[in-house]
């Protein structure tokens, strides 16, 4: 009877844990600030939902199933201006799925106590837990990949658990070109156990390597077959590839990957000596992923382009879990350490907290800006208006500008690897409203001349005309309204009766009389809709 209440009570252990997790995360949902990547992909999904077509319509350097797979939620959830939220909900999924696939790797490989300490460590660590509660295509990407090798260690010697694996692979693929360092540094530490296997393991191997690419290949020919249906082969070709491989015109990285290649050699001998010396398939398993881990996260560090923390995420549990077996394992002899392991456990757990109550508070509002500049757009502008942004933070309204101001095209932009036409895009586009982050220098500055901060930091189109000034030029083409910054005011424009409200053409305007005070032309649609100048 005890016997069977213990393991009742390890079976309820874990779930219990996962859904403490999950009311955290529920928690910490507004506590982290938001990144730019989080309303692009909103974007993107919801340009999906109202019809648009990806790559083609809108800029989107990922690949398509993530935002397919929003799109039906975007539409169905609407405008709104805490859409951030909601989205960042809707992701719980993923970061439930990769917290159960990397106990299922733990369970595979330690003993139940460890296993689950390990991956309680790794929910809570503060890159982990931030970033995949973000929306982003980092937090199914991570669980795919997590997923897949959860199908697989250690006992999957199935084709079917390898086929499966491999549908998973090739949905991550789907989602995140970064998919392929994963792929290429697993092959890596995958040869290294082979070429330290007995030959007669060759037949299985190969079976199951098939098994894997013809899962791999499932999704992405599903894509590659809806894009060619709609002709969008060669946009997504040139945002999925060309784009990632352009010039930036910035320092280059081939000393670096020259040295990550010659860092390889020793590590994969190394790694290979150490294999032909473990006999069980856990250690074995355990060796492949301290090397895979190793591989990779060096891989981003020396040789890759962007390093950003979310590229990661997908190996920081399996990290995890074999730097906690390699510690725990150097106690196992003491007949007190697992009562020391818990004590340890525990203040590891508080300190994680901690460390997330320090850098996120969860009573903090972090997307209260985000919210207030959405709700701004969105009462000031109608679906068909275009708004110009970052990267898309308008959610909601076309952008008249393709590429997006992501850390890639601002390099191109500042060494002239890509045409600065923004200017001409405002003006071609009658673009009204922008939210000036990350513009060039020379296109914020034909914001701030033709354009007027207001609420929340949305600059609307417009001119300050100072007291007793006549000629102005207008940039923009549009309705405008004439006022004092509070009030309508009535004054004629060159020799036109006096009114309030100009549909005004792009050049140089005269205004018929001398004004006594300041005054201020601004988009007459926003005016109507209560947006008022920053008045300085």
């Amino acid at each position: 009877m005890q016997a069977r209440l213990a393991r009742s009570r390890a079976a309820f252990a874990p779930a219990l844990a996962l859904v403490l997790l999950l009311v955290l995360r529920v928690l910490w949902l507004g506590a982290y600030p938001l990144d730019s990547d989080e309303p692009q992909h909103a974007h993107v999904a919801w340009s999906i939902a109202q019809g648009a077509v990806p790559y083609r319509d809108v800029f989107d350097n990922h690949g398509p199933l993530f935002a397919l797979i929003y799109a039906p939620l975007m539409h169905g959830l609407g405008e709104r201006a805490d859409i951030l939220w909601w989205l960042r909900l809707a992701v719980l999924p993923w970061y439930a799925l990769a917290i159960v696939a990397t106990w299922r790797i733990a369970r595979s490989l330690y003993r139940p106590g460890l296993a689950d300490a390990a991956v309680l460590l790794a929910a809570l660590m503060q890159v982990f837990f931030l970033r995949t509660g973000q929306f982003r295509t980092d937090d199914a990407w991570t669980a795919l990949w997590l997923l897949a090798l959860a199908l697989v260690l250690p006992s999957g010697r199935s084709a079917a658990r390898w086929l499966l694996a491999g549908v998973g692979v090739g949905a991550a693929l789907s989602i995140s070109q970064k998919t392929l360092p994963l792929v290429g540094t697993a092959l890596l530490a995958a040869g290294c156990a082979w070429m330290a296997s007995p030959r007669k393991l060759s037949r299985p191997v190969v079976k199951r390597a098939a098994a894997c690419l013809v899962g791999c290949l499932a999704v992405p020919a599903g894509l590659v077959l809806w894009l060619g249906s709609m002709h969008d082969l060669l946009p997504a070709w040139r945002d999925l590839v060309l784009y990632g491989l352009a010039s930036t015109g910035g320092s280059s990285h081939t000393w670096r990957q020259a040295v990550y290649v010659g860092w390889l050699v020793p590590v994969l001998a190394l790694a290979t000596y150490r294999l032909r010396n473990i006999d069980q398939d856990p250690a074995r398993w355990r060796t492949f992923l301290a090397l895979h881990g190793v591989l990779y996260v060096s891989l981003i560090w020396l040789a890759w382009p962007l390093s950003t923390p979310q590229d990661f995420l997908p190996v920081i549990p399996t990290v995890m879990l074999v730097t906690t077996g390699a510690f725990a394992s150097r106690f196992a002899a003491d007949p007190s350490s697992p009562r020391r392991g818990g004590i340890v456990v525990a203040a590891l757990v508080l300190l994680e907290l901690g460390i997330l109550v320090w850098h996120a508070p969860p009573w903090r509002d972090a997307l209260a800006g985000e919210r207030a500049e959405l709700a701004t757009v969105l009462r000031s502008t109608d679906p068909g208006d275009t708004v110009m942004d970052a990267k898309s933070g308008a959610v909601f309204r076309p952008r008249p500008y393709y590429p997006v101001m992501e850390s890639l095209a601002l390099r191109r932009l500042r060494h002239g690897k890509m045409p600065d036409t923004i200017a001409q895009a405002l003006v071609a586009h009658r673009t009204m409203v922008v939210v000036p982050d990350r513009l060039p220098p020379a296109d914020l500055a034909f914001v701030k001349r033709n354009y007027l901060p207001g609420p929340a930091d949305v600059y609307v189109a417009g001119k300050s005309l100072p007291a007793g000034a006549r000629p102005f030029a207008i940039a923009v083409p549009g309705q405008y309204t004439l006022s004092d910054g509070r009030h309508p005011v009535a004054m004629g424009i060159d020799g036109n009766r006096p009114a309030d409200q100009w549909n005004l053409p792009a050049g140089t305007h005269t205004l018929s009389g001398t004004a006594s005070q300041a005054l201020v032309l601004s988009w007459s649609k926003a005016w109507d809709r209560g947006w008022r100048p920053r008045l300085h």
